[in-house]
């Protein structure tokens, strides 16, 4: 079983996260109506939520995906990934015309 992680930026300060299985319909998710203060916080407080049970989860931030990680990495570091997570999606941003406006 395969998981999708889905992070929703609420307001500049607040993250929110909801999880998803593959083959899940519309309104089968895991949604967690805790806002976090950080996307640090979020992503730690996901890790922990998933436990040892998964391995890797997929990623997505408003809609976009932007990769995997395993649920270790969630739980032990999750501000470098943040860090790495709003840095991929910078460069996304950048390289889709945005740039030199």
């Amino acid at each position: 079983m395969n998981l999708l992680l889905d992070i929703h930026q609420l307001r500049p300060d607040r993250y929110a996260y909801s999880i998803t299985t593959d083959g899940s319909q519309d309104g089968d998710a895991a949604c967690y109506e805790s806002a976090f203060d950080s996307l640090e916080t979020c992503l730690q407080d996901a890790g922990d939520s998933l436990g040892h049970y998964f391995p890797r989860v997929q990623m997505r931030y408003e809609g976009s995906v932007v990769g995997a990680c395993t649920t270790e990495l969630l739980r032990r570091n999750p501000r470098g990934l943040a860090e790495r997570f709003l840095a991929a999606l910078s460069r996304r941003r950048g390289s889709s015309g945005h740039a030199g406006r």
